[in-house]
């Protein structure tokens, strides 16, 4: 099989008392962390899923004593490498993509596009709006199932707000940490969660989004096209935590984010979506996302200037 021949995974998987996972990228501990919550729900019966081999795409962008542990932990695990991309997607009903690097996820990911499998693209789905675009073109083109998703997008505060107290949600101030990477300019890095989590309070149509840089921090402001409007702050110095408060027409519900749970919710979603169901968020609004921080990142470099989504 070739890596643009379709197939119907979702069929073959059916057929199989295992739903094979295969992860394309070594360099992030997402890689051990997922696999070990995927076998301990598939240890304990709530899913099919298990991870069955990895391909390390080449050049990791981690320390290398990092790779060499995240790769040890999951072979530990029962997890094989694969000789080649090519092998390893012969051999899998649906592919995570792993690799830390945004700007990396389109050339990794349209392989297992191209062939209709399931997959699931770590944060941030990519570095660039045109990237996104043609991740998204690819999975449409090819039937492909596909998302991706910050772990920030299934806090269980966010289930448990009460909606009908707080009335017409007109308001959302949030924030997180801020920290920068090289590989992912501006907010691209750690804004990805705190913009995905205010996604998940209340969903898209940002319209402009105007961003500050300063030393300790960074500022946003995020209009939307039907009136809505939410800030959030990127601290660099302040304690490691998320949060939010939403305000409504009739309440104010402020919260922080426990994660006890965070990545066993974003686990939970993923094997939901690997057994055929679908995709927990929808990809239009990731590449949204990603709009969101392509224009922040813009604003930026124009001193605050409001930037007009380009979707």
């Amino acid at each position: 099989m070739t890596a643009t021949t379709s197939h119907d995974p979702a069929a073959s998987a059916t057929q199989r008392d295992v739903v094979r996972l295969g992860a394309i990228g070594v360099d992030s501990s997402h890689l051990p962390e997922f696999t070990r919550r995927i076998a301990a729900l598939h240890d304990a019966g709530d899913t099919r899923c298990r991870v069955t081999s990895f391909w390390a795409a080449p050049q990791a962008d981690m320390p290398a004593e990092d790779v060499a542990k995240w790769v040890a932990d999951t072979q530990a695990m029962g997890v094989t490498a694969a000789d080649s991309l090519d092998a390893m997607l012969d051999e899998v009903d649906g592919v995570m993509v792993l690799a830390v690097s945004g700007s990396k996820h389109r050339d990794l990911a349209l392989p297992a596009l191209k062939r209709g499998l399931p997959t699931y693209i770590d944060k941030p789905l990519a570095n660039t709006l045109d990237d996104a675009r043609a991740i998204a073109a690819a999975a449409a083109e090819h039937d492909a199932p596909c998302y991706s998703a910050s772990s920030l997008r299934f806090v269980a505060e966010i289930d448990e707000l009460d909606r009908d107290a707080l009335g017409e949600i007109v308001a959302v101030d949030a924030y997180g940490p801020g920290e920068l990477h090289d590989l992912m300019p501006g907010v691209l890095f750690y804004g990805v969660h705190s913009i995905e989590l205010v996604d998940a309070i209340w969903g898209p149509g940002v319209k402009r989004v105007s961003a500050e840089h300063f030393a300790d921090r960074d500022l946003l402001k995020l209009e939307y096209a039907d009136g809505r409007h939410a800030s959030i702050r990127l601290d660099r110095k302040g304690s490691y935590a998320f949060g939010a408060t939403v305000h409504g027409s009739q309440s104010v519900a402020p919260f922080v984010v426990d994660f006890a749970t965070v990545y066993d919710r974003l686990v939970a979603a993923m094997v939901r979506f690997f057994e055929g169901q679908a995709p927990p968020v929808t990809l239009d609004r990731i590449v949204e996302n990603v709009a969101v921080m392509v224009a922040a990142n813009a604003s930026i470099e124009r001193g605050g200037a409001w930037v007009e989504l380009d979707v």
